[in-house]
């Protein structure tokens, strides 16, 4: 078959260690075609110590990359310029190139709200809890604040110390109330009782541990929406027995969708149309592995 490859093909990348895994290559690369857009899309297995070297080489033509674990932080530093979010994040999951500087932000919010916009849940007046301390946790509790897109944000964790020092640099961001607690004390149950929309943002759960879950059965209400950014297994646990009590629940892979369709504009400067798939096909070519 003959390739669409040419002289004047542009190339982004997927900075990541590792990334066999990754279904991105496919979304874009379909948007691409189907646009007719001289892109293409590679994955690139960076080792940590590599990372300086891959970003100089994306420097030197390429037209701009996603970032995933663990760079999304330390590429951070190499960027001549950050958005908000991403400063307030400290991280980024998109590269790209503008009148030669090199630029970073995180999709990542983008890919939430319309995950959840597709779930029929309308963001705004949430009293809302993440569970998790990490990155993914930063990221969205960053913009829920900076954005205002709920009434109250509660960071609950393992850690007390962690949750304690995450709430307290989000709370700095904006005019959002942000408090925490810790998983599993006394004063934690009356926080979940409050809740309207619940997001797991730790890794609890993910195949190949699938009968692990972040949180007990107990703390689930009718009412409440749950997601969780994990989308391999389809059906964590957490959501399943968030399902069984009446929840709402929805999967992190409408997420993954949106937030690499807001990447491409950043690249591009195309919007690509979201119906190129489906949920259950990219669920399917998680599945496949």
């Amino acid at each position: 078959m003959e390739s669409n490859i040419c002289g004047q093909t542009k190339c982004v990348c997927l900075l990541g260690f590792p990334v066999a895994h990754s279904i991105s290559p496919q979304i874009h690369n379909r948007a691409f075609s189907e646009l007719g857009l001289p892109y293409v899309y590679v994955p690139l297995c960076v080792p940590p110590k590599d990372l300086h070297s891959a970003i100089y080489t994306l420097r030197a033509g390429m037209a701009g990359a996603n970032v995933t674990i663990p760079h999304k932080e330390a590429a951070l530093r190499y960027c001549d310029e950050v958005s908000e979010l991403s400063a307030a994040a400290g991280a980024v999951n998109t590269l790209y190139m503008e009148n030669g500087r090199l630029c970073g932000t995180t999709t990542d919010p983008a890919g939430f709200y319309m995950a959840l916009e597709s779930a029929g849940h309308r963001m705004g007046d949430d009293s809302v809890v993440i569970l998790g301390s990490g990155g993914t946790a930063r990221t969205l509790g960053a913009a829920l604040v900076l954005n205002r897109k709920c009434r109250s944000l509660t960071i609950a964790a393992r850690s007390a110390e962690k949750a304690a020092a995450l709430a307290s640099s989000l709370e700095k961001l904006g005019a959002v109330p942000v408090s925490y607690c810790k998983l599993g004390s006394s004063d934690s149950k009356k926080i979940f009782d409050d809740c309207s929309l619940l997001v797991n943002c730790t890794s609890v759960g993910m195949h190949p541990n699938i009968d692990s879950t972040p949180l007990g059965k107990s703390f689930f209400h009718a009412g409440m929406m749950v997601f969780d950014v994990i989308y391999n297994p389809a059906a964590t646990r957490f959501l399943k027995e968030a399902a069984e009590a009446g929840c709402k629940t929805k999967n992190g892979i409408m997420m993954l969708l949106h937030q690499g369709l807001a990447s491409f504009k950043y690249w591009t400067g195309v919007h690509a149309p979201g119906g190129l798939f489906s949920e259950s096909e990219l669920q399917a070519l998680v599945d496949r592995g």
